[in-house]
């Protein structure tokens, strides 16, 4: 039996490696202001950059994709229920064929760990609610 030859793989970056490059090219100096977009001095120039990673990385993302987990994370009330999102995001990312998608949502995964307050709940819901709003003008119909 002849053995099967494989092309090499290119290389593939882990979730939170797509998540820690979104980070450094999009949010390296202010990344804490995303869980304080309420209070920030720095609103606009978050929101700036928050239109920019849409732009950039999730404009493939289709709508129902975004307003599934959108929704899912409206209704949360506590912390462990916006946790639960985890999941949902990386079985989302698992079924994208673009690695912008994926660090899209790698992101948002990696935003998600990083709330750790009820008071940090409610800013990652504003921060959600941005992304989403942005998306609905650069997002794919």
């Amino acid at each position: 039996m002849a053995k099967k030859e494989f092309a090499p793989k290119k290389d593939v970056k882990t979730f939170g490696e797509l998540a820690e490059s979104v980070k450094n090219n999009f949010f390296r100096d202010n990344f804490s202001d995303l869980l304080n977009m309420s209070k920030t001095e720095n609103l606009d120039k978050i929101l700036n950059k928050v239109e920019e990673l849409v732009k950039q990385e999730g404009s493939s993302l289709s709508t129902s994709q975004l307003r599934n987990i959108y929704d899912k994370a409206i209704k949360t009330d506590t912390l462990n229920e916006l946790k639960l999102i985890r999941p949902n995001l990386a079985y989302l990312a698992g079924r994208s064929t673009s690695d912008k998608e994926k660090s899209l949502l790698a992101f948002i995964d990696l935003l998600i760990k990083e709330v750790k307050t009820d008071d940090q709940v409610k800013e990652f819901k504003t921060f959600f609610e941005t992304v989403v709003a942005y998306h609905k003008f650069y997002g794919k119909q």
